[in-house]
């Protein structure tokens, strides 16, 4: 097909798109509908990009380190009394509701410019699939350093201070 043929140079044309010798494709045509044409062909491809685009995602996005098995079969120590949850209170509003929220739906102070999303604990058919050994572990632990900002408290928390916590975050998804 030559150039009078298909307005290219001796290349291939494809409905309108010309390849030429080169290997470059373009767009052919002359009239406004053309010209309305390789525009909406630009905003769809532009709009594809967009919704492709990976955006910041919550907890759900990432797979969260699982517990050895010794902590998963792991069950709560201690009993739920007025004082375990408000000792868990005190701790979380200290330092979990930053980012986990004061209600504990994820959405704390310090989330803005994080990528992954803490853990919504309000959600509750997730927290039923999470058992008390892997929130004990996290929490003592840390989740992926690759992908969150959740560093572990061993050092810095009881095992008590701990299993409270655990019973705290559950009182979030009764």
């Amino acid at each position: 097909m030559g150039e009078s043929e298909a307005g290219c140079d001796l290349g291939h044309n494809w409905n309108n798109y010309c390849e030429d010798r080169k290997g470059a494709v373009r767009f052919q045509g002359s009239g406004r509908g053309d010209t309305m044409k390789a525009m909406t062909l630009g905003f769809t491809v532009l709009s594809i990009v967009l919704v492709a685009w990976p955006l910041p995602g919550d907890a759900a996005d990432r797979k969260t380190p699982t517990a050895p098995e010794a902590f998963l079969t792991m069950a709560n120590p201690m009993a739920t009394t007025p004082d375990v949850l408000q000792e868990g209170k005190s701790l979380y509003d200290n330092r979990c509701s930053k980012c986990h929220g004061s209600n504990g739906d994820g959405k704390g102070s310090a989330t803005k410019d994080l990528d992954v999303k803490p853990r919504n604990y309000t959600d509750k058919g997730l927290m039923q699939t999470i058992p008390d050994g892997q929130l004990f572990w996290i929490i003592c632990y840390g989740s992926d350093p690759d992908t969150t900002e959740m560093k572990g408290y061993k050092k810095k928390l009881s095992e008590e201070q701990m299993w409270s916590l655990v019973h705290y975050i559950r009182s979030f998804a009764p």
